[in-house]
């Protein structure tokens, strides 16, 4: 019982000081936020911050983690299910990614706004590229790679325009118009790693 009363304690300040974070990230810029300043916007001392983070990068890189693993959760396709991969499914898998995206969208949004992480939408693209390349395996040739960048890249740039315009474009239609265009590209990819296997 009490194991259950510290971790709820844990989460609430965790969510406190990323709340605080993000709302200072918005304000003041990344750069100009200090410590002291992520403490009284969240309401705790210093000390407690120490308690969970390093420091500032500490903080950031675990909030990256995070939401990271999140999408690895819902993106990454086990190979032997690559065979049986059609468009429902992949739309299936669009939604599941829009949805742990929504779910966090204010630390999406910040990350992409003029005072959030420069690099957020190339980081965004490398780990969708490596979930991508995980289930593929590491039996793709040149040809792949270029196609796979050149995917990765549309779908990153379209999944960061809709984070900035999530309130003006239905992502359902964001959804079908992804699946339009990748799908067979990503069926093509998948299934000649499968092959060359």
């Amino acid at each position: 019982m009490d194991k259950k009363k510290v971790d709820l304690r844990i989460l609430k300040t965790r969510r406190a000081i990323k709340e605080a974070f993000l709302r200072l990230i918005q304000t003041k810029g990344y750069e100009r936020i200090t410590i002291q300043d992520i403490a009284e916007e969240a309401i705790i001392n210093r000390n407690t911050f120490y308690l969970h983070y390093v420091d500032k990068p500490d903080l950031m890189e675990h909030l990256l983690q995070e939401s990271m693993e999140k999408l690895n959760v819902c993106i990454n396709l086990e190979k032997k299910d690559i065979q049986e991969i059609d468009k429902d499914m992949f739309i299936s898998l669009l939604n599941e990614t829009f949805k742990v995206i929504e779910a966090d969208i204010v630390f999406f949004k910040t990350m992409l706004s003029q005072n959030g992480q420069p690099n957020f939408s190339t980081h965004l693209k490398e780990v969708l590229k490596s979930f991508m390349l995980t289930s593929i395996g590491d039996r793709y040739n040149q040809n792949m790679k270029v196609s796979l960048e050149y995917m990765i890249s549309g779908l990153t740039g379209v999944i960061c325009m809709w984070i900035v315009n999530s309130e003006n474009l239905v992502v359902e239609e964001v959804i079908e118009q992804l699946s339009e265009i990748h799908f067979h590209i990503v069926l093509d990819l998948l299934q000649r790693g499968l092959l060359q296997s």
